[in-house]
């Protein structure tokens, strides 16, 4: 059962909720700050950020309020302080409004051609929101524009880049749940992941500033592979692991403090922010390119007017049938008698709908029991498999039924319309793919509507099964 944390037009619901989210991660913040006197990892303004672009009705005064007030309880209760809270805690919501007012218009339900674009908004958001936060939160400190000023700004702006950089790709990405768990049963899924793993290791053993640099290859091979929630899943916890790696000593980056004077957990966290862009943007991209071949897919395997398969979609769902030279398939053409009159009589716009509605009476009739293609113009096909030939010709002659019976309504008047249809029916010969089966049965069944049509239209042939078809096609 899903469970909806916020709902549009309940003000105490989204209240009580912000204010305990705030609170629980700024508790779990204020427990991570172990390496020095600021957090190792503050991940409560990403997360708010992340929910109000979610939920764009949050973005309101008194939500920022309800998080500022549950801030201030968090460090009242939990940390001792008391107007030093309010000072500081107001930097936390300057990086999350100016967070959210750069993403909160851009990332709504954002198309293909637009999430790399989206993608790159996120790192200027985090920018801009990260100095606000280092600015005021530095000032908070009654610290003087001077080194000390440098060092406390670098801490904070680092902690807030990184953390922020890290967690809003994942609040803002497809929910996890979208993501099938077969996803990484494959080989193919599973290596990129393990190539973190190795990564991550070996830049620990071998050390020196570069060693930040080692998972990002394997981390764009994962952005490749892997769909973007998960993608982001795995740059957060990479991320997470090394600036751990480096606060404990595991990895070493020291270098030379001679040209700044900044602690080598700020450098780290300015390089794992500069790391975990570059495979979101490729994960987003290649996110792009998968949407933009499904829909050319679709567009190529499937008919625009009538939403039936196309005669290409037809073929390639064909390759998916389980093949066996036991099977025997059938196949049902279909051609609308005098078409072309309605086009001249009454205008395409309207030829248009009589096909629209010819292919919604076909799929109604035939359902799941086969596969239904618009082969081209007014012709139609329909495949069936494991049939014989008088289920084969009472499906067909209950789709021309279907249409004889309810007359077509056409620009305001009623106008019957029928059809002529031909069988065919038989199993593979030197074929050994569904779509060579087919194709040859197509060329039968055309000649038997051709029959159809040379005796009179809106007709079946062959009306009954010779002996020929007994093994071969009609």
């Amino acid at each position: 059962m899903r469970v909806m944390l916020f709902e549009e037009n309940n003000f105490k619901k989204n209240a009580l909720t912000l204010f305990f989210i705030t609170l629980f991660f700024c508790f779990i913040g204020s427990h991570l700050r172990i390496p020095e006197e600021f957090s190792l990892f503050w991940p409560v303004n990403a997360l708010v950020a992340g929910l109000i672009v979610r939920n764009p009705f949050l973005h309101t005064t008194s939500s920022y309020l309800v998080c500022f007030s549950a801030m201030i309880f968090n460090d009242t209760v939990f940390s001792g302080w008391a107007l030093p809270a309010f000072t500081v805690n107001f930097a936390n919501i300057l990086f999350i409004l100016v967070a959210v007012s750069m993403l909160i218009k851009h990332l709504q339900r954002p198309s293909a051609h637009s999430q790399v674009f989206n993608a790159m908004r996120i790192f200027p958001a985090c920018f801009l929101g990260a100095a606000a936060c280092a600015t005021w939160g530095a000032w908070a400190q009654d610290i003087d524009f001077n080194a000390r000023f440098i060092v406390a700004w670098s801490d904070w702006f680092s902690e807030q880049f990184s953390t922020s950089l890290m967690l809003l790709p994942v609040m803002l990405a497809r929910p996890l749940r979208t993501v099938s768990p077969r996803t990484l049963m494959h080989p193919g899924k599973l290596l990129p992941l393990a190539a973190v793993i190795l990564s991550l290791t070996v830049g620990a053993l071998i050390g020196g500033a570069g060693s930040l640099t080692f998972p990002v290859p394997a981390l764009i091979w994962c952005a490749i592979v892997l769909p973007i929630p998960l993608t982001s899943l795995v740059i957060l916890i990479t991320g997470i692991t090394e600036i751990a790696l480096v606060s404990h000593g595991v990895m070493n980056i020291q270098g030379d403090d001679a040209l700044l004077p900044i602690s080598h957990l700020t450098s780290a966290r300015l390089g794992v922010a500069t790391v975990a862009l570059s495979p979101l943007l490729v994960a987003v991209s290649m996110d792009a390119i998968r949407q933009l071949n499904h829909r050319l897919a679709l567009r190529a395997n499937f008919d625009f007017l009538t939403q039936l398969l196309s005669r290409s979609g037809l073929y390639e769902s064909l390759r998916n049938e389980p093949f066996s030279l036991q099977r025997e398939a059938g196949v049902i053409m279909l051609d609308v008698d005098y078409f072309k009159a309605i086009n001249d009589n009454f205008g395409h716009d309207a030829g248009d709908c009589v096909l629209e509605e010819i292919a919604r009476r076909i799929q109604r009739v035939v359902g799941n029991r086969g596969m239904v293609c618009r082969f081209g113009g007014e012709e139609f096909v329909m495949v069936m498999f494991d049939c014989n030939h008088s289920q084969l010709y009472q499906l067909a002659e209950t789709v021309r039924q279907a249409m004889v019976k309810e007359k077509f309504w056409i620009q305001g008047n009623t106008v019957t319309v029928t059809a002529s249809l031909g069988l065919a029916r038989g199993s593979a010969q030197n074929e050994r793919e569904w779509p060579s089966v087919i194709n040859r049965l197509v060329s039968a069944a055309d000649k038997n509507l051709y029959l159809s049509k040379r005796n009179g239209r809106n007709q079946t042939s062959p009306a009954m099964e010779p002996r020929s078809m007994m093994n071969d096609v009609a």
